[in-house]
């Protein structure tokens, strides 16, 4: 006999798919890739890796005398529902997306930072929590303030705006499906039309599922690409740890607010 089901596949409290810490923090930052995890650990005092299964990938340690989780999502919108579904399960209270995205405004370089205050509806897995397309799907406000006041503190060059997030990577963002294929440019161009600034893979998701859960989710976007100009930016690590360092900040900060 087994204490789960198909329906809720947990076992004595611990997901199916995410490692399970001894002590849960009130805060999570969202990387995508496993690999980033461990760069939490030039930002967070005493982290240490919890444990890995398939792309999820979670880590602890302290901003201050604050806990703080840091993990992965993998790629898309399908293993980013699952992190915040069984993060929010597990008791996190606030889950804020630290990734990247290819910029669309022209105001945006690479090595810059968006908030994303509100995603503009393009995903059909966030679509399964909020089916209504004419509703934004927006990020916590309080969260956004926090993210965009660490930037500032921090010296980062950042604006608040709003994202896209695209169900998959090459031809659902524009991208050709060979090297000497074309791309379309014209579906970019929707995007900004639609009020975009910038395209990537996972912040609705979050944000409408969150929202479903109960628990306060934001994001923090680092300009990896630019999709008008096509540039790309090689040395991202840099880049990759200002970006914990200004989620981690920021988490620190909306837990110490919410516990006043």
């Amino acid at each position: 006999m087994t204490d789960r089901s198909a329906e809720w596949p947990w076992r004595s409290g611990v997901p199916p798919h995410l490692p399970r810490p001894a002590l849960m923090p009130k805060a999570f930052l969202l990387p995508g890739d496993p690999r980033r995890v461990d760069f939490a650990a030039s930002v967070l005092r005493d982290f240490a890796i919890v444990g890995q299964n398939r792309e999820f990938r979670l880590g602890c340690g302290y901003f201050g005398d604050v806990l703080i989780g840091v993990c992965s999502t993998g790629i898309g919108g399908a293993s980013a529902e699952i992190a915040t579904v069984e993060l929010a399960a597990m008791g996190a209270t606030i889950l804020i997306r630290t990734g990247g995205c290819g910029a669309l405004a022209d105001d945006l370089s690479l090595g810059d930072f968006l908030i994303a205050d509100e995603a503009v509806r393009n995903s059909g897995v966030a679509a399964v929590y909020e089916p209504d397309r004419t509703r934004p799907v927006h990020a916590d406000s309080s969260v956004s303030e926090c993210l965009m006041d660490t930037c500032r503190s921090l010296g980062l060059k950042g604006r608040r705006g709003r994202c896209l997030t695209a169900d998959g990577y090459y031809r659902a963002q524009g991208r050709p499906t060979t090297a000497s294929g074309r791309g379309n440019p014209a579906l970019l161009d929707s995007f900004a039309t639609a009020g975009a600034d910038a395209v990537e893979m996972e912040a609705e998701v979050i944000f409408a599922v969150a929202c479903a859960c109960g628990v306060r989710a934001g994001a923090i976007l680092a300009v990896h690409a630019h999709r008008r100009s096509d540039g790309w930016l090689e040395d991202y690590e840099p880049t990759q740890r200002n970006l914990l360092r200004a989620g981690a900040q920021a988490a620190a900060a909306v837990v110490k607010t919410s516990d006043q």
